[in-house]
């Protein structure tokens, strides 16, 4: 019995041993640093064209031990202190919390997004390096920016997305042997950078033909209408004129045909007793851009007078949006 005693203690004492011995972890041997250049798009007209800028990103990577070292280092990008949780397509922020999409790409085609480990896309820039002992190196990537088009949406103004602070991060995922090829999933630091850019007061016009068909005697008014449609950048107030064609004389506007000059006017109002003309706030069209198509209706007219010889009558006539 005592000889089972002790030999039963001398276990539990054994097996206490094994359980507080001190683990030995290898301490990492690679660090890196990275800068990160702005992403600067300039003016941009989001309502009908994409705007492109790129940035460099920077590092260096040393090794502290006395081995050659291997690692798969990661670059993530979030979304940005202004992003509000977007990540495909990303946000910039005006003063006033509008919105101004755009995206961060890895590659010249623009179709891979530059993101994250941790958080929205999942496709952080991996790069795998090999360090000699006690030694260091050096590399770049392009990342490449896009404003999307088509953001009816965008008021004029300033915009930006601030990375600062966990918005991005760099991992190191070591080894002795060969790069590991996958993330870590320990930040260890960051590299900062700003995306701005600036939404210019845009507008656009197209015109369809005023056509009055085909007119016998000139005995009564012959009437017809056109279309003018105008696309401003949301919130830009506008003015659209309407010059007085090629064959004027003084205020009165005239078709020019195989048999002289047709007298004949434009008006921006259905019973046609409003001049539609140049003078900004006296008798042009005004509106608000809400960075959709937006349509003016033309009212024209040929009034009573005498009749010239058969022929095609026509004019030009000259649109001015001002805003």
């Amino acid at each position: 019995m005592i000889s089972a005693g002790r030999f039963c203690m001398f276990l539990l004492l054994l097996i206490a041993a094994v359980m507080v011995a001190p683990h030995t972890a290898k301490a990492q041997s690679i660090s890196c640093s990275a800068t990160m250049t702005n992403v600067t798009f300039g003016n941009v007209n989001p309502l009908s064209s994409q705007t492109d800028a790129n940035a460099t990103l920077n590092y260096t990577c040393s090794n502290s031990a006395n081995t050659t070292r291997f690692a798969t280092v990661c670059f993530s990008i979030g979304d940005g202190a202004q992003g509000g949780g977007n990540s495909n397509p990303r946000r910039m922020q005006d003063g006033a919390a509008d919105p101004l999409f755009f995206q961060l790409f890895q590659n010249a085609a623009h179709t891979t997004v530059w993101g994250s480990s941790f958080f929205g896309v999942n496709t952080p820039v991996e790069v795998d390096v090999t360090v000699a002992r006690r030694g260091s190196t050096s590399g770049s990537a392009t990342m490449y920016g896009r404003v999307v088009n088509g953001q009816t949406t965008a008021v004029p103004g300033a915009y930006q997305d601030s990375f600062a602070g966990s918005h991005t991060a760099i991992t190191i995922n070591e080894s002795a042997t060969t790069p590991p090829g996958s993330c870590s999933t320990s930040i260890l630091t960051q590299f900062p950078f700003n995306v701005t850019a600036t939404v210019t007061s845009q507008c656009s016009v197209s015109a369809s033909t005023l056509d009055f068909g085909t007119v016998g005697l000139l005995l009564a008014n012959t009437d017809n209408t056109s279309t003018l449609t105008v696309q401003c950048a949301s919130g830009v107030a506008y003015q659209v004129g309407l010059d007085n064609g090629q064959h004027a004389t003084g205020n009165t506007r005239r078709l020019q045909g195989p048999g002289g000059l047709i007298s004949y006017e434009l008006y921006r109002n259905t019973t046609r007793t409003q001049r539609w003309g140049t003078t900004l706030n006296t008798d042009t069209v005004t509106g608000t851009g809400n960075g959709s198509n937006q349509g003016l209706t033309v009212f024209g007219r040929v009034p009573n007078q005498t009749t010239p010889s058969a022929g095609t009558y026509n004019d030009t006539i000259t649109v001015t949006v001002t805003y």
